[in-house]
């Protein structure tokens, strides 16, 4: 009997040690997502509710609850997202997301030269996100996302097909969509930063979506610069932040994208733990790897 109540009791411990651990992740909560183009709604928002879980940096809503509270509070979702009065507080609820999707759609292109011929599909599809603070109502992110995703549907040479993708373009450009819309999100409020570094590899707080080939930002490799952020500016009108100073420190490439972090190569810099990770291109990612192999191989 003693060691069924030790059982217990361990488990206990370690649940509440879990439910401690979540509940520093601000809660946020996908409000109406509506569209003025047709698409199935309610299947983007299960890909949004899946990136956005991805990220490892918020305890998701349930949807049918946060309906539940938005009609609790009476709160319409246009004024929510003009910002038009107070929200005071949705039962814990931080964030809340609302979208409307204003282009949706299958592009088809075809090239022809003489024996050789090309076809593909480019979906394109393009999102006004809002986030509000619901504590305040104040729209912490609002701007449209757009996303294109090309996919071969096959090469003819001589009147023979090869190859070609039996992938969905809107399945696929809608996923790269939630993928974008949750990264923005994330990093908006939780810059990426290097947590360790060993020998020649660093240790990032984020792993896929955001860090998986960078391919939300139509990249196949993920290249990061590393900054030290300095003394932070402001509007001298308003009050609010601007921005900060940010000193080079070196760069990296993701190698090894874990489930909640990511680990990278170290290409240049001395590289301390505690530094902050910015994404950029994956062509001005290759210039800098390109540049850093000349110079070593000079020296």
């Amino acid at each position: 009997m003693n060691v069924l109540k030790l059982i217990l009791t361990v488990i206990l411990l370690n649940f509440s040690t879990l439910v401690d651990a979540q509940s520093n992740k601000p809660v946020i909560g996908i409000g109406e997502l509506k569209s003025t183009v047709g698409g199935d709604v309610n299947s983007f928002r299960a890909m949004l509710e899946t990136a956005i879980a991805g990220t490892n940096k918020f305890d998701l809503i349930e949807r049918s609850r946060i309906g539940d509270l938005i009609k609790e509070q009476a709160l319409s979702s246009g004024g929510i997202t003009q910002g038009n009065g107070q929200i005071g507080g949705i039962s814990g609820v931080e964030y809340l997301i609302y979208g409307s999707i204003t282009k949706l759609g299958v592009q088809n292109t075809a090239v022809n030269l003489g024996n050789f011929k090309t076809a593909g599909k480019t979906g394109v599809m393009s999102v006004d996100l809002r986030v509000v603070d619901s504590s305040t109502g104040s729209i912490k992110i609002s701007e449209t996302v757009e996303v294109k995703s090309s996919i071969s549907s096959g090469t003819s040479i001589a009147g023979k097909v090869i190859g070609g993708s039996e992938a969905s373009p809107l399945s696929t450009v809608q996923r790269i969509a939630a993928d974008t819309i949750a990264a923005k999100i994330a990093l908006s409020i939780f810059p990426i930063k290097v947590v360790n570094v060993k020998a020649n590899k660093v240790y990032l707080n984020y792993g896929p979506p955001i860090l998986s080939k960078c391919s939300w930002v139509n990249s196949n490799s993920c290249y990061l610069k590393i900054v030290s952020m300095g003394e932070g500016f402001t509007d001298p009108d308003t009050g609010e932040v601007l921005g900060a100073d940010e000193e080079y420190v070196g760069t990296v490439e993701v190698v090894d994208p874990k489930k909640k972090y990511s680990i990278a190569n170290i290409l240049e810099g001395n590289i301390e733990r505690g530094l902050t990770a910015m994404i950029i291109s994956g062509s001005e990612g290759k210039k800098l790897k390109k540049r850093i192999q000349k110079a070593n191989k000079r020296h």
